[in-house]
């Protein structure tokens, strides 16, 4: 790989996306958010042998060492898994369970709960599950159930995707919960905290004029989008959808990789004076 990349970075109104680059340049200090499934890492039929894709840790950690630049990974796993599946990344913030869970460079890993009310929502969709005879495939988080159908021939996972729609759907209202569906299955999740709220909140610890940037694929990296429209970049990974709130896309998760390495070459370039 060449020292000079171009990757496929697409602006929705089809301008250039030299000016893009020339904000991250210019500011002050950047925060770079980024989903973890469909973004770092492709899809994998077992989430646990999901890795990311080759040089993208080491990537990342060359990110968080470059000085003004915070990196932050927001994931609707939990942290945990995010620590296997990268290493235990250097300098970089850690979201999970679609921001429950916060793990700061410098530890410790802090929790927040869903109300008691939620909680027995959850519980009471985990029985659902149990009842439907698909509970042998779903993940229980600290704010969320959800049901993984990859790898399941195509006819089976349909059916028991509407099946969980049907049986938590009906949950949701009474518990203040929000049934999902995202690439690969639903899940059942507590309201009260997004990705957006992480971003918030990440943002109001930085320096004044911090350019926020997200880059996400599915449903809920929305929330990201519509927090930083104003003041950021939001980007989409895969095809550019009519109802998103993100202003550019990026084609795949190698070209996720390409940008990484570009931002790279623009903070050389911003120390540079270029």
């Amino acid at each position: 790989r060449g020292p000079m990349i171009s990757p496929a970075l697409h602006l929705r109104d089809g301008e250039d996306p030299a000016p893009l680059w020339q904000r991250v340049r210019r500011a002050p200090h950047r925060l770079l958010g980024l989903d973890y499934d469909g973004t770092l890492a492709e899809f994998h039929p077992d989430p646990a042998q999901a890795v990311p894709l080759a040089g993208i840790p080491e990537l990342l950690v060359r990110l968080s060492r470059s000085g003004h630049t915070t990196v932050a990974i927001l994931s609707g796993r939990p942290v945990s898994e995010i620590v296997a599946l990268l290493g235990g990344p250097e300098g970089i913030w850690l979201s999970g369970s679609h921001g429950y869970e916060i793990l700061p460079p410098t530890g410790p890993l802090k929790i927040m709960h869903p109300t008691p009310r939620q909680d027995a929502g959850l519980i009471r969709a985990e029985d659902l599950a149990g009842e439907g005879g698909f509970s042998e495939r779903c993940e229980i988080k600290v704010a969320s159930i959800a049901l993984h159908t990859r790898g399941l021939p195509q006819e089976k996972a349909r059916a028991w995707e509407q099946a969980a729609t049907a049986a938590w759907g009906g949950l949701a209202a009474d518990y203040r919960l929000e049934c999902l569906a995202f690439n690969g299955g639903v899940e059942l999740r507590a309201v009260g905290r997004t990705k957006g709220d992480v971003l918030g909140e990440l943002l109001r610890g930085l320096p004044e004029g911090t350019l926020p940037v997200y880059i996400g694929d599915d449903t809920t990296d929305e929330d990201a989008f519509r927090a930083i429209r104003q003041s950021g970049i939001g980007i989409r990974v895969g095809r550019p959808q009519r109802m998103s709130a993100a202003r550019a896309y990026v084609e795949d998760c190698p070209a996720v990789r390409d940008f990484l390495e570009r931002w790279l070459i623009e903070l050389a370039g911003a120390r540079e004076g270029v």
